[in-house]
């Protein structure tokens, strides 16, 4: 890729218990070296949620953007009863 673009890669190994974060859009590939297990969690912020809500659009991304949006909410409701 750098002689093509100009582009470099990174290294990174990762052991048990950590986490890695990858920005939204960045291109990535992983090769596991043991057997593994992937969590994903994808994040959508409040504002671009209510951005994107309000833009007119299709009516299942609509459906899924609320979805998104109520869970947020829940999960914010929950930690902060926690933080009595």
């Amino acid at each position: 890729l750098w002689e093509e673009c100009r582009v470099s890669g990174w290294t990174l190994l990762q052991f048990l218990g950590d986490a890695v974060l990858v920005p939204a859009g960045a291109p990535h590939q992983v090769q596991s070296l043991t057997g593994t297990i992937s969590v994903e969690q994808r994040f959508l912020s409040p504002e671009n949620a209510a951005r994107l809500r309000h833009r007119g659009t299709h009516p299942q991304l609509r459906a899924q953007l609320d979805s998104m949006i109520f869970s947020a909410v829940r999960e914010a409701v929950g930690v902060l009863r926690g933080c009595k």
